[in-house]
């Protein structure tokens, strides 16, 4: 039976953990009751963008990742989803992965998104990461890192034919994002895997379209760009290797021409 991947397209509401951890592990717990095999979350779920109190706020993560520990290994599923981290060095914005075996790894946002101010109260991170899969691996990524095609490419190289994408984006730049993970998904014959919040927030309002994208493109499922909701499809796992036989693109590459400056 092929997998089911559900995204919680889900409002944040800034600085209200309770609320918001709430409405997030309902979620969780309703894509366990559809056979999801990974859930995933918005960028900064459990707090928004109130970056100020970001210190206060990455104070919470490690319960919040204890209790998300806690559903994986309960329902038999993997988790992911964006939460501020504190560390000896600062404050991040970390893409957290935490698996059924209660293993977690984590991907700090290394394009810190000047217009959010993320490069006033962050600290960027220095590392990509990738997680297995039971569809095969992975590269993890936070919202602004998708207007950068080299991320996605390098994980691509790697070995990657999956990306998981966890976003804040605003619904005046939505037709961006939907042409954007059209783009990364196409040009890498990946699947994308990329989950938004939705509703207003600070002074935006942020546009959902939650997507599920095939290796050719194609939207599997989608959200609305109003409403909460939990977005499920069901995925062929071999459709990458078929895409990728038919046309390999990756044999065709001329990097001793791409000469990319700084």
């Amino acid at each position: 039976m092929n997998p089911v991947i559900s995204l919680a397209q889900m409002h944040i509401e800034p600085g209200n953990l309770q609320k918001n951890v709430a409405t997030a592990f309902s979620m969780i717990e309703k894509s366990a009751t559809r056979k999801s095999t990974i859930v995933l979350l918005p960028e900064l779920w459990s707090s928004g963008y109130d970056l100020e109190k970001a210190e206060t706020y990455a104070n919470e993560t490690p319960e919040i990742l204890k209790d998300l520990t806690y559903l994986a290994h309960q329902y038999h599923l993997s988790i992911g989803g964006s939460l501020l981290e504190k560390s000896d060095r600062g404050i991040y914005n970390t893409f957290y992965w935490i698996s059924p075996t209660r293993e977690i790894l984590a991907y700090r946002k290394i394009h810190l998104f000047r217009l959010m101010e993320e490069d006033r109260w962050l600290n960027p991170g220095d590392h990509l990461q990738m997680v297995s899969t039971e569809m095969g691996q992975a590269g993890l990524a936070i919202c602004y890192d998708l207007r950068f095609p080299e991320l996605f490419r390098q994980y691509a190289l790697s070995g990657a034919t999956i990306f998981l994408l966890s976003a804040e984006w605003p619904l005046k730049r939505i037709h961006h994002w939907q042409t954007l993970l059209r783009a990364r998904a196409i040009e890498n014959l990946c699947f994308l895997f990329a989950v938004n919040c939705v509703g207003p927030a600070y002074k935006d309002v942020f546009g959902g379209s939650s997507a599920i994208i095939s290796p050719w493109g194609e939207t599997l499922a989608e959200g609305s760009q109003t409403d909460e909701d939990l977005i499920s499809a069901q995925i062929d796992p071999n459709q990458v290797e078929r895409a990728r036989g038919f046309l390999p693109v990756f044999q065709d590459r001329r990097p001793d021409l791409y000469h990319l400056s700084d």
